[in-house]
């Protein structure tokens, strides 16, 4: 939080962009820490990875050095998350099979000896 002097770092990850004047320019978010909103009461800072996909969880957060931290506001934050997911349900589905299986699936009803033997 130091590092980031108490704003929020965001700087468009989530979606918005953070443009007060209305110049169409990238900027970064204006959340402090402490500052009161009607939306939310009052911001408080989250420290999340910079890589939140591949270091997203609990215990990986938890042991990264603060130069592979990030400070966002709640609302960026959930707005990263939703990016996230939404991009998670467009992937295609991956195969989990090493190699394909359905030359080993037995048929219940089959009779031969192999097939029996086999299952």
């Amino acid at each position: 939080m130091k590092r980031a002097n108490d704003r929020c770092e965001c700087q468009g990850a989530c979606g918005k962009k953070h443009d007060p004047e209305r110049k169409r320019v990238q900027g970064r978010c204006d959340m402090t820490n402490g500052k009161r909103v009607t939306k939310r009461g009052v911001i408080t800072l989250i420290a999340t990875p910079r890589d939140p996909i591949n270091e997203g969880d609990f215990a990986t957060a938890a042991s990264l050095p603060p130069s592979r931290l990030i400070a966002f506001c709640p609302d960026c934050y959930d707005g990263v998350r939703r990016i996230i997911k939404r991009a998670e349900k467009q992937m295609q589905p991956q195969m989990d099979e090493l190699f394909p299986v359905e030359e080993f699936r037995v048929d219940p009803s089959s009779k031969k000896q192999a097939d029996v033997g086999a299952a």
